[in-house]
């Protein structure tokens, strides 16, 4: 039997919804909010719990993840994120005893103590368990050097210690979890950076080795393997952490006027030019072999932004307007990978230097949007990299709120939230209305991106919105109904008229009933997160996946810190949201339906 999945032209379907991998996300995410709700109760009422209590609650929910990862051994997802949670449970039921008995500990004996703990339980593979090893490890490391007071007495053994275990670390998720490689590279360029400012500050040649040894040592790694994109990032790197001391020994020759940031420019760009042409030599075939010298142009392009900015004044607007023009020609006439990111740099520092003088003219944030909405439109025009587009959609989106703000006085017009989240949701609903469009074109991973981080700023405007009300600067009313119900409602009614023809199951309907339901308990967010987390699922886009998870997070904790919103309701709630995922889960997962709508396991 063939699977159902939603058609291109209605991407964001609620067929999404019943897809298995899609439902098992739903059982997690019905699962963890319960668990938040009952850490929001106990959380208000922590200390007047009895002490037996405490020690207990951590340990119940270690003994209880545990037992359900068992349980589920064979789906995959559901056994890591239990193992993952035994793994927290492991360091609270610590701090709870500490806490209750008063060991007298330091902290770095806690956090060895819970690594040493992590470990059994990576006896089968388990990607959170092993990155929550990688933090707590370093944790202990840090806070033994640090109480002990050896970080000042001999901070070259922190820094040989810090070394092995990142380089150990990085050693065992290349054999077991490669996926992590990337974010493994990062750490070691930071700690390349971080000992190369040491260095300059120190002159010991203990911070330039802890510069050389890992960045040389992965990257004859990467390269003994033909793994050509991480070896040019850690080259990449490593040319970074030089370019500081470039920037050391020429500081009191060359920063100090307009010729000198000119040369300085000039001597950086040289630099990373050398360093790509050592990697062409090394590469000569591969496509990333010019990153450094792409790394080289936007840090070029960044003194090159400090020289529009700080001499040149009013002429700096017409300078700006010249880097644009030079940078439009060089995107339209298909350059080499270097002149396009020296152009996407140029187009920056002028679009910065447009936007900043011209403020400084007039005065006008309206006109500053105006002309920014321009730029924007014009990036799209040229058929520039998502990233740069992502960049002008969120300057603009802020420019549109600091005209809001430049409308109202903040602190005595509560309204402005008000309008603030009208602009929110009108680009939600608009974006999710045209969604047939605009995620068959280039800039798809620009506007979906966009959109997470709309959400974001309106968890974070709802919130204020609410501690507003509770501090009685407003009374509730019209612009309480607007923001938690009218705005959502306008949202769910869009999403159900255009995929009417889709709820031919009755089953369906469960769908728009728990929108319905999260509307009038005031967590509509969590709705619109699931409809892109499914949709991010189902087309395999991981970036998605993670940023809407992060994004749920994010909207719990700033819930939990939320003054306008008492604990009790929050607690109530956030477990009916909970119960409501498991049920539209368990529904959409019976044998009788799935088979009904057709959908293959």
């Amino acid at each position: 039997m063939s699977r159902t999945v939603p058609s291109p032209d209605r991407p964001f379907s609620p067929l999404l919804f019943i897809q298995p991998a899609v439902i098992q996300i739903l059982q997690i995410i019905g699962l963890a909010l319960i668990a938040v709700s009952i850490v929001y109760l106990l959380a208000a009422n922590w200390w007047m719990l009895p002490k037996f209590v405490q020690l207990f609650i951590p340990q119940i929910l270690l003994l209880g993840s545990a037992l359900l990862s068992v349980r589920f051994t064979a789906r995959e997802k559901l056994r890591q994120s239990l193992d993952t949670v035994s793994g927290l449970m492991l360091g609270l039921s610590l701090a709870v005893i500490g806490q209750i008995y008063q060991t007298g500990a330091d902290s770095y004996q806690l956090f060895l103590l819970w690594a040493l703990l992590l470990l059994p339980w990576l006896y089968r593979p388990n990607i959170g368990i092993f990155a929550l090893f990688c933090v707590v490890s370093q944790l202990a490391l840090y806070f033994y050097f640090k109480q002990s007071f050896w970080l000042v007495r001999a901070e070259t053994l922190y820094l040989l210690g810090l070394n092995l275990l990142t380089g150990l670390s990085m050693i065992y998720a290349l054999r077991y979890y490669p996926v992590l490689r990337y974010l493994f590279i990062a750490v070691v360029v930071l700690i390349s950076v971080v000992s190369m400012f040491r260095f300059i500050d120190s002159d010991s040649i203990w911070y330039l080795a802890s510069v050389l040894v890992l960045p040389i040592l992965f990257s004859v790694y990467f390269y003994t393997r033909k793994q050509q994109l991480e070896t040019s990032l850690l080259v990449a790197g490593l040319a970074l952490s030089f370019s500081i001391l470039i920037f050391d020994l020429t500081e009191q020759y060359l920063q100090d006027s307009a010729g000198g940031l000119l040369i300085l420019a000039l001597l950086i760009f040289s630099w990373f030019a050398a360093i790509t042409g050592l990697l062409i030599k090394l590469l000569p075939k591969s496509r990333f072999s010019v990153i450094p010298l792409a790394l080289g142009a936007w840090i070029a392009g960044v003194i090159l932004a400090m020289l529009l900015l700080t001499y040149w004044k009013s002429f700096s607007i017409l300078m700006g307007i010249i880097f644009i023009a030079v940078a439009w020609w060089l995107i339209r006439s298909k350059p080499s990978v270097f002149l396009r990111q020296l152009a996407y740099c140029l187009w920056v520092c002028g679009q910065a230097a447009v936007l900043i003088h011209t403020q400084l003219l007039t005065e006008s944030l309206l006109l500053i949007w105006l002309i920014q909405v321009g730029i924007t439109l014009l990036t799209i025009m040229s058929r520039m990299h998502w990233l740069v587009v992502l960049l002008q959609l969120l300057l603009a989106h802020i420019l549109g709120i600091a005209v809001l703000v430049e409308q109202h006085a903040f602190f005595q017009d509560q309204r402005l939230l008000t309008w603030i989240m009208l602009l929110n949701y009108s680009i939600l609903t608009g974006a999710f209305l045209t969604a047939r469009h605009w995620l068959a074109s280039a800039y798809a991973k620009s506007i979906t991106l966009w959109m997470i981080s709309i959400l974001a700023v309106t968890a974070i405007f709802q919130c204020l919105l609410q501690f507003g009300m509770a501090q009685q600067l407003q009374p509730r009313g019209i612009d309480e109904a607007i923001v938690f119900y009218i705005l959502p409602a306008i949202w769910l009614l869009s999403f159900v008229v255009i995929h009417l023809k889709q709820f031919s199951q009755i089953q369906l309907w469960l769908i728009p009933a728990a929108g319905i339901l999260l509307i009038a308990l005031g967590y509509f967010e969590i709705f619109i997160i699931l409809v892109f987390m499914a949709w991010a699922m189902v087309n395999q886009q991981r970036l998605m996946q993670a940023l809407s998870i992060l994004l749920l997070i994010f909207w719990l904790w700033l819930l939990y810190y939320n003054l306008g919103v008492s604990f009790l309701f929050k607690s109530v709630s956030i477990f009916a949201s909970g119960v409501l995922v498991l049920l539209l889960a368990y529904v959409l997962s019976s044998p009788k339906f799935q088979l009904k709508a057709g959908v293959a396991s």
